[in-house]
């Protein structure tokens, strides 16, 4: 026969997985904290100019527990960026988004609006984004999470590609793998160019019309042609 377990004893059993859970949440919150701090502080000085203190005194923790989360502040702009590209990949698996277009729609439509969301995306966090664009090949911590974000929003492409061949709604072209990663690093570099001031007359809308068009002559050779369904 079994003995009872009493509720003290299951209290005690309880207690170290929900010590663990509150834990668990508090270092998340804390890395959350950290993230938005710099993100916030990126806003007015670029990185350079900014040191583990600084970003630590922002999120409201000793310099210690700064490093207990990162190594070094281009650690964390890795991490902040990271957090950036997963919006950007929740806008690609969105219904009505280009990259999962029913066949009866429109390709433009459907690609518009996934380039106007991604840039809002981008935009929104424009001066972390700024940052990972200009120094993305020179610094190891940057670099190695930027072209694993480019690597994922090419593969994503690259599917889409080779989908809307199958479809008979694109005609056979380059690579798809190819394609698709030059469509992205064309973007990136628009993107960051816009980021800075360099293309003046370029501002959100024009460069989602200019990206919307360049896609779909790259993807489809046409502005708008009809949908396959």
């Amino acid at each position: 026969m079994s003995e009872k377990v009493s509720s003290e004893t299951l209290l005690q059993i309880a207690q170290p997985d929900g010590r663990s859970q509150r834990a668990q949440r508090r270092k998340e919150r804390r890395n959350e904290l950290i993230l938005d701090a710099l993100e916030r502080l990126l806003e007015t000085k670029p990185l350079r100019e900014l040191g583990a203190e600084d970003i630590a005194e922002a999120a409201g923790i000793a310099r210690s527990r700064f490093y207990f989360y990162y190594k070094s502040k281009h650690e964390a702009l890795a991490m902040l960026v990271r957090r950036i590209a997963d919006e950007v990949l929740a806008v690609y698996d969105l219904p009505d988004s280009w990259f999962a277009r029913e066949p009866e729609g429109r390709p433009r439509d459907s690609l518009s609006v996934s380039f106007q969301r991604m840039s809002e995306v981008w935009r929104k966090h424009g001066a972390a984004v700024r940052e990972s664009c200009d120094m993305w090949n020179a610094v190891p911590e940057v670099s190695n999470i930027w072209q694993q974000i480019m690597s994922g929003l090419a593969e994503a492409t690259a599917a889409a590609i080779v989908r809307e061949r199958k479809r008979g709604a694109a005609p056979e072209g380059p690579d798809p793998n190819l394609l698709a990663q030059s469509l992205v690093w064309q973007g990136e570099r628009l993107l960051f160019l816009t980021l800075i001031g360099a293309m003046k007359e370029m501002h959100g809308e024009e460069l989602d019309e200019v990206g919307t068009s360049i896609w779909m002559r790259a993807i489809y050779l046409a502005d708008d042609p009809e949908p396959v369904g």
